[in-house]
């Protein structure tokens, strides 16, 4: 499991617990795979050739404009998944003004039962769903639950990996489009090719922003994986739509899919009601009582 990435939401949700729950666990999560998703045949001619296939130039530089139009958009939604019976996360990003939702579902766990996690930031406050507080819904995290913490990370990854999926296969010479295909009804351009991730961490090109290669190669690393397979979806708008990774780590099989949709239509992110938020002490309380 990535630092960051897979089971992002429960990792924003659990952070509170994990400093009253240490060792119970964040809610791991392997997300499900894609709905009627299946694997891309291999390109037929790897010299470029023929109907549907391009390289080079032609594919960074469409590669590289999609990942900047997409980062322009106001809004849009991703649907996170991974092998199938897992889990899955659902995540509504918003620019301007800064907000985000996370929902994820994934395996009960005692620190987490239902397997349910929720969380809404926005306005420099981040609101957890919870069930440990009588009548009331929600709380919010203060500096104890954020101490030591990346407090921008729960909105930036709520956004996806549009960055470091699109950055790395624009950086990788073996990356091709493969041809047209469908997604969500739309027509899409199919691009794949293997990352290695010594490559990359050497690469120093304008396809991927160091900080973003910095950190996409340090948590692929700290999985184990040597090298990855990345396909992405471009819709005819230059839009990304769609980005499967696949690799093999120190843990097995790693997989992660996300869908984008919604771009520029997210509904308004609101906070919850204050009469069902309650403090960060009474949600300390409550986990006390419990215990």
């Amino acid at each position: 499991m990535r630092v960051w990435g897979k089971g992002i939401a429960l990792a924003t949700a659990g952070a509170a617990l994990a400093v009253m729950l240490a060792g119970c666990g964040s809610g791991e999560s392997e997300h499900e795979g894609p709905e009627g998703g299946t694997r891309a045949p291999e390109p037929e001619q790897a010299d470029g050739k023929g109907a549907g296939s391009g390289k080079g130039a032609d594919v960074r530089a469409a590669l590289t404009a999609a990942a900047r139009k997409t980062g322009e958009q106001a809004s849009y939604k991703t649907l996170q998944s991974g092998a199938p019976g897992s889990g899955r996360s659902e995540m509504l990003f918003q620019k301007a003004p800064s907000a985000n939702v996370i929902k994820s579902w994934s395996k009960p766990s005692s620190a987490n039962p239902s397997g349910f996690s929720q969380v809404i930031s926005l306005g420099g406050k981040t609101y957890v769903h919870t069930d440990e507080v009588p009548g009331k819904s929600w709380y919010t995290m203060d500096e104890t639950a954020y101490a030591g913490r990346d407090k921008g990370s729960g909105e930036s990854r709520a956004a996806g990996y549009v960055p470091e999926f699109t950055g790395a296969l624009a950086a990788s010479p073996s990356t091709r489009r493969l041809g047209e295909e469908k997604v969500g009804g739309q027509a899409a351009d199919h691009y794949r090719g293997t990352v290695v991730v010594d490559e990359l961490a050497a690469y120093n090109g304008p396809a991927i922003d160091k900080g973003v290669r910095d950190g996409y190669v340090a948590s692929t690393r700290q999985q184990g994986m040597s090298s990855v397979v990345i396909d992405l979806w471009v819709g005819k708008d230059g839009l990304v739509l769609k980005s499967r990774e696949e690799g093999r780590g120190s843990k097995g099989p790693e997989l992660i899919v996300e869908e984008y949709s919604d771009f520029g239509a997210v509904p308004a992110i609101t906070p919850p009601p204050a009469n069902t938020v309650a403090t960060w002490n009474e949600f300390v309380d409550g986990l006390s009582q419990r215990s």
